[in-house]
């Protein structure tokens, strides 16, 4: 199935991303300031340090001295951050902003969730490779901020204009949500490859797979092709990792947690697996 329309013209007009170390990968801000310069947007960069004391440990007294450190120590390393980050953007774009904090571990989703809810986008690094407050960081958007979250791997940039983005669709509220969440993506794209595997028997989607996000996708002017993939002893992540290199995707979009967060972080999940081993862009919602 392939369907073609003109381009329209949505776009992020406010892009978010996070900075919580001087030793993590720059990814994630190359690729915020790389889709904010082509999308004439706002940048809003968060320099935040998290101070994470262990109580109940210690002597009386102890635990003030041990908190008193440990934020002093947080605080230090997010002005080394901030001096970086003024060399940084020397005369990289106008529209950017920063913002510092030293938070409590405890503390991060609720301050995460009211600053970055009026985002449009936040661009991340990859959880799960060099960064430990990454995952945390990604939870903190998806669920507290309900914001739709781009993760680029290490060696990764921003997806460019043109192209092949992966969707990996199965007429879920969380994939449909990271489709409308990747539309101004989707619409500079040449083609996008609506991948369903394995769809039950009496769905909407065996009988008329993708159809219905076919027809959203050309109404925003994006050209579609359905894939729809037969049930494998690979994991779901795998599969769509295996289209994506076939069909030569920059990046992939997909729902997050269509299970539990508890279920998905004890058992595993097709949302973390994804997470650990996407070695291309992924734009997450839901």
């Amino acid at each position: 199935m392939s369907t073609e329309l003109g381009k329209s013209t949505m776009t992020y007009r406010i892009i978010a991303t996070i900075l919580t170390d001087t030793d993590q990968s720059t990814e994630g801000l190359d690729a915020a300031i790389a889709l904010a310069d082509r999308m004439n947007a706002h940048l809003d960069i968060y320099i935040v340090t998290v101070s994470h004391t262990e109580t109940n440990n210690y002597y009386i007294g102890a635990e003030a001295l041990m908190i008193a450190e440990q934020t002093r120590d947080a605080m230090e390393q997010r002005d080394k951050i901030e001096a970086w980050l003024k060399d940084r953007m020397h005369g990289e774009m106008k529209r950017w902003a920063s913002h510092t904090a030293t938070v409590q571990g405890p503390a991060l989703t609720g301050f995460l969730a009211r600053k970055l809810r009026f985002s449009d986008l936040v661009v991340l690094p990859r959880p799960y490779q060099d960064n430990p407050e990454a995952a945390a960081l990604v939870e903190a958007c998806l669920f507290a901020a309900e914001r739709p979250v781009l993760m680029i791997p290490k060696g990764c940039k921003a997806p460019e204009v043109g192209g092949h983005i992966l969707m990996g669709w199965n007429d879920a509220a969380e994939a449909l949500a990271a489709a409308r969440a990747a539309l101004p993506l989707l619409e500079q794209a040449d083609v996008a490859d609506i991948c369903i595997i394995d769809p039950p028997a009496h769905s909407a989607e065996r009988s008329d797979p993708g159809g219905a996000m076919a027809q959203y996708l050309l109404r925003h002017g994006t050209r579609s092709e359905v894939a729809v993939l037969a049930k494998s002893d690979l994991p779901i992540c795998e599969t769509l990792l295996k289209r994506a290199k076939e069909v030569g995707a920059q990046m992939i979009v997909s729902g997050a947690y269509g299970h539990s967060r508890l279920r998905e972080a004890v058992f595993g999940g097709a949302t973390r697996n994804l997470l650990e081993r996407a070695d291309i862009p992924i734009l997450m919602s839901r």
